[in-house]
């Protein structure tokens, strides 16, 4: 992590004020603005906790994890000595996330990133399709502070940042952040924190824009999950925008509607099965998404505009319909009823916006809503 990032984060338990203690990798020179951390802890004294730096990335959970115990394993005199007072914060978890946590990371820890492709679109249509979405044209984003909930490999994030020259502040839940840290982490503009949507290290009333594509509706409770978020924009000018499955999008087609029966059925099964279980029963799928996408997908997108799958990419879909033990669908009017009640004034939805060309129909069939807080 860069020690610039420390301006937008606290503690998730009390949202109070963090210390850095870095290694003595670090600790040799007083920090600066863009130094980077690869080792270390945060620290909060009103609640005794600490939050490891682990690979260059803050894990900001709020229960015991994997890696925390790695950390803690890897450099045990270190944390005896600089660390005194302070333990692994542990918390009961929210409902159902160590699941998500744990087919998440398979996910996206077995997906390798080529450049070329992002889901079933290119890269610039995935660049394209961010802007149609946020409402942006091409520089409306320079010098502003986003959050992206829910980054994956970070992908997006990177090259939004990129591409705008913003600032991008990338969250995941999942070890997803190990890949995003180990493709993106070389870039300056983009910051990445492991941490949960219901116990958010982030201070309130600090980013121009917040977004999340695709996440919310993985928890137990979107309604909660999306709550969470509302706090974090700027009062007067900051957006928020969520997009969530909606069951319009489900309904398009005959094929849509066969394969959510498909997963109605499935899903709740193989979400709750070991990693390698799971993978040897969507193996046989895999040929359907490939010559689906391949023959069918781009060319909806105009022109074979598409990305071309291979098994990388039909088994990284293939989990991520199938895998999460959470996929709520959600109707414009529900979601308006959210914003509003969080005093947010809706300035844009989805379902009354053109869908530009390349961009798949996905977006508008489901819900796409965006807000600024008043």
């Amino acid at each position: 992590m860069r020690t610039r990032l420390m301006r937008w984060l606290v503690c998730p338990i009390c949202a109070g004020e963090l210390n850095l203690v870095a290694s003595a990798a670090n600790a040799a020179r007083p920090a600066v603005e863009d130094e980077e951390v690869d080792f270390g802890a945060l620290t909060c004294g009103a609640c005794a906790v600490y939050y490891p730096i682990w690979r260059g990335v803050p894990r900001m959970l709020t229960y015991r994890t994997q890696v925390a115990s790695a950390h803690r394993e890897s450099s045990g005199d270190w944390i005896a000595a600089k660390l005194q007072g302070f333990n692994l914060p542990d918390r009961e978890p929210p409902l159902g996330e160590l699941r998500v946590l744990r087919n998440f990371s398979t996910e996206w820890l077995g997906y390798e990133w080529t450049g070329k492709s992002y889901w079933n679109v290119t890269v610039e249509q995935m660049l394209r399709g961010k802007r149609y979405e946020l409402g942006v044209a091409p520089g409306e984003l320079k010098q502003k502070l986003l959050l992206e909930v829910g980054i994956g490999i970070g992908g997006t994030a990177n090259a939004l940042s990129r591409a705008e020259d913003c600032e991008v502040v990338g969250m995941d839940l999942g070890y997803a952040v190990d890949q995003a840290y180990r493709y993106f982490g070389g870039n300056s503009r983009l910051h990445i924190v492991q941490a949960s949507v219901f116990a958010l290290p982030f201070r309130a009333n600090s980013f121009d824009m917040v977004y999340s594509h695709g996440v919310l509706h993985h928890t137990y409770s979107t309604v909660k999950a999306f709550t969470g978020l509302t706090t974090l924009p700027k009062t007067g000018e900051g957006l928020l925008y969520v997009w969530l499955y909606s069951h319009e999008q489900e309904k398009a087609t005959l094929l849509r509607r066969a394969l959510m029966m498909i997963e109605t059925l499935v899903r709740p099964v193989v979400s709750s099965l070991p990693s390698a279980l799971q993978t040897a029963l969507l193996m046989p799928a895999l040929p359907f998404y490939v010559l689906y996408q391949n023959l069918y997908g781009r060319k909806s997108l105009g022109k074979q505009q598409g990305a071309r799958y291979g098994w990388n990419e039909a088994l990284h879909a293939a989990r991520d319909r199938l895998t999460p033990p959470f996929a709520c669908r959600h109707t414009y009017d529900e979601v308006v009823k959210w914003y509003q009640a969080h005093g947010y004034t809706v300035v844009r939805q989805l379902r009354y916006e053109p869908v530009p060309e390349g961009v798949p129909d996905s977006y508008a069939l489901n819900v796409g809503v965006q807000g600024r807080r008043q």
